[in-house]
């Protein structure tokens, strides 16, 4: 007997497919034989809906409707209505993938953010647009929503949700009273959220988000996330909630269930069945007893090796039912226990041909996307690290051809890494016809723990795991550029200037060489002298740097013969990074007969990154990079910072709580037709070497 039959009298049982799922014959098979609902992991959210190229094109026009793509969802929409299975859709709102473009004026992220009523309007004309589309092609696919996720945080409202600053604490009503509107009657309407098991969060939910909604009849159920650890929460913990959730008279739906366990073993996972199986019982109990009304389980992913766990604890998770080719794990025979009698319970063995575990129909773009970590387990050890290890986001060419490659390292005064110089220079040299990767690397927003040369050598780690990996990277014998941005540029140049002195201690790395076969320096801080970025060299050195380091890091004393060949570019109007900086290496470079270009434009601040269309019509790219920022503000908010004075908690509260919006920036479109041209100007170079 399979799951969906074994649950059938109590509640739905339900799975989260991702993309390579959907688009995988064996996944399908699993999914129709032991599922009866289920749920896109993420192309229903809403930065998969939203047309950013439409709407950038013609803000105007799209100003309060925004211009929505279905691409990604239809999928899971056409494998649904063909099959007969029901979809759980997931989400409408939410602060977390909805593009930050979407929140400000005219689309771009440059201009002031979008007030009230604007917002409002986009938000119904946003959501009606998904739920007109989806109830009109796919009548009755899907028969819940989760209308909003996420909205509350430490007790009390996200007041850092894009939503929360943009509308107000009147937020998820007003979009519940949008939902109501457009969608059809028979879809149930939920509020979705994790840690709901916690009494800060659980009291707050019930009396500040339900409450209020059920006395307008806006919500139909409680999505309770459950992403659940081998020892927490107590049974017990979550059983309360469960129960006082019921009781508000709501459905509820378990919406998100997974158990992180990082042991594969036999032993391990029959522990892991049977937490699994308390869980079940806590849920039929309820179910049974009339104190909840739970109508859908849902597995927030398919089989283990397809589970979000491993990325997002850094270790390799154990969490679901199924793993490999579709087989039964000890969890799946366990939850059958529950509810059939053991006489009844078949050996599950899916008896796919191989070639359905090869996805087919899948969207084959010509970019791959490939995150990788660059140090090995106990290799990193900065201390104000909080649990992000430094990696790459690599912008990949699907054919198996050579090319050159580039390294990207984004500014941010050695504080933050800034997505606006990652992503669009990647993609402008990926376009280019290079192999492109976005490193980032350490960086200090609480400026408490001095960096020293942990920067430099992420980055010649970084290099040396690029080329020994040149095969899987297209490199071969081609060209391998770095190019930084600001204090990045001061990474990329400290490797220029001393690679030859970084030592690598696992010999793994060591054979491989870091020298770098050309730098690309943009607005670069250089020097620790008279013309530096004090508040970079703080971050860098600390406060009391000694005569040495401040002499080790000025580069425009540490040229070599052997630096490699440099491109400089900067604007004399830079207000923050004086052009001195650029002049200062660029004289040293000459001084030592090292091949280089430097071009100064008259005109421009700081931070121009591309200077293109893409990067005047405002956006940033993806914010991968900010994982150690967010990391770090985490820690110092509950108090677990390292050597964070007072004065700076204080500074960070006022930068990022939340309250201050953005300084705007007027576009300069004059700018696109000089300085805009860098990159012209830099493949040209490039292929001088």
């Amino acid at each position: 007997m399979d799951l969906k039959t074994a649950y059938e009298k109590y509640f739905k049982i339900g799975v989260a497919m991702s993309r390579l799922n959907i688009h995988t014959p064996a996944h399908k098979a699993l999914l129709k034989a032991q599922f009866s609902s289920f749920t896109a992991e993420n192309d229903m959210k809403p930065m998969y809906f939203m047309d950013k190229d439409a709407c950038k094109a013609d803000p105007e026009k799209y100003n309060f409707a925004p211009a929505l793509n279905f691409d990604k969802a239809k999928p899971y929409l056409d494998f649904a209505k063909e099959n007969g299975i029901q979809m759980r859709g997931h989400t409408l709102a939410w602060h977390n993938q909805t593009p930050k473009w979407f929140f400000h004026e005219g689309y771009n992220e440059m201009r002031p953010e979008a007030d009230r009523e604007t917002m409002l309007k986009r938000l119904e004309g946003y959501m009606k647009g998904v739920l007109e589309y989806v109830q009109k092609e796919y009548p009755g696919v899907i028969y819940a929503w989760d209308v909003v996720n996420e909205a509350v945080d430490e007790g009390g409202w996200r007041k850092q949700s894009p939503w929360y600053k943009a509308v107000g604490e009147d937020f998820v009503l007003q979009a519940f009273r949008i939902a109501r509107k457009y969608a059809d009657k028979d879809v149930a309407l939920f509020y979705n959220d994790y840690e709901t098991s916690q009494e800060w969060k659980r009291d707050f939910i019930i009396k500040e988000v339900l409450k209020p909604l059920q006395e307008e009849k806006l919500v139909d159920g409680m999505g309770l996330q459950s992403h659940l650890l081998m020892d927490y929460p107590d049974p017990e913990v979550y059983k309360t909630a469960l129960e006082m959730f019921g009781a508000t008279g709501l459905q509820i739906h378990v919406t998100e269930l997974d158990m992180h366990n990082n042991d594969g073993s036999e032993e391990s996972q029959k522990a892991l069945s049977d937490r699994y199986r308390k869980f079940f019982r806590i849920l039929l109990d309820a179910k049974e007893n009339g104190k909840a009304n739970v109508t859908c389980v849902t597995f927030w992913n398919l089989r283990d090796e397809d589970s979000w766990l491993t990325g997002f604890r850094r270790e390799t998770s154990y969490p679901l039912l199924f793993r490999g080719k579709c087989e039964a794990k000890p969890a799946y025979y366990g939850l059958l226990e529950e509810v059939v009698a053991k006489d009844q319970i078949d050996e599950w063995k899916p008896e796919y041909a191989e070639e359905d575990f090869e996805s087919q129909g899948m969207p084959d773009g010509d970019m791959r996307v490939m995150p990788r970590r660059i140090w090995e387990e106990g290799e990193y050890d900065y201390p104000a690290a909080y649990g992000f290890v430094p990696g790459f986001f690599a912008f990949l060419h699907k054919d198996k051809e050579e090319h050159d490659c580039m390294l990207v390292l984004p500014g941010g005064g050695y504080c933050m890494v800034c997505p606006h110089e990652g992503e669009l220079p990647a993609r402008n040299f990926f376009d280019r016809g290079m192999n492109v990767f976005v490193l980032t690397y350490t960086t200090d927003i609480t400026m408490s723990v001095p960096l020293k040369k942990q920067p430099l050598k992420d980055i010649s780690r970084a290099v040396r795991y690029i080329r020994k990996n040149a095969e899987l990277f297209g490199l071969g014998s081609k060209k391998l550029i770095v190019c930084g941005f600001s204090a990045a540029a001061h990474v990329c140049g400290s490797l220029a200037v001393h690679f030859d002195e970084i030592k690598d201690e696992n010999p793994e790395y060591a054979a491989f060489s870091n020298r770098p076969d050309g730098v690309i320096l943009s607005y670069p801080v250089i020097t620790t002298g008279e013309f530096t970025h004090q508040s970079s060299v703080d971050a860098l050195l600390g406060r009391e740097p000694s005569a040495e380091e401040l002499e080790y890091f000025s580069l425009e004393k540490q040229v070599k013969d052997n630096t490699p060949p440099c491109f400089i570019w900067q604007t004399a109007a830079d207000e923050l990074v004086p052009v001195e900086n650029s002049y200062l290496f660029a004289m040293a470079l000459r001084k030592k007969k090292i091949p280089f270009a430097h071009y100064v434009f008259p005109a421009g601040g700081h931070g121009l990154s591309t200077a293109d269309e893409t990067f005047f019509k405002g956006w940033s790219g993806g914010e991968y990079c900010m994982e150690q920022l967010w990391r770090a503000l985490a820690a110092v908010k509950e108090g677990k910072g390292v050597n964070v004075s007072e004065k700076r908690k204080a500074e960070l509260e006022e930068q990022f709580s939340g309250n201050q919006a953005p300084p705007a920036m007027e576009p300069d479109l004059s700018l696109i037709e000089d300085v805009g041209k860098w990159t012209d100007m830099a493949e040209a170079w490039i292929k001088r070497l």
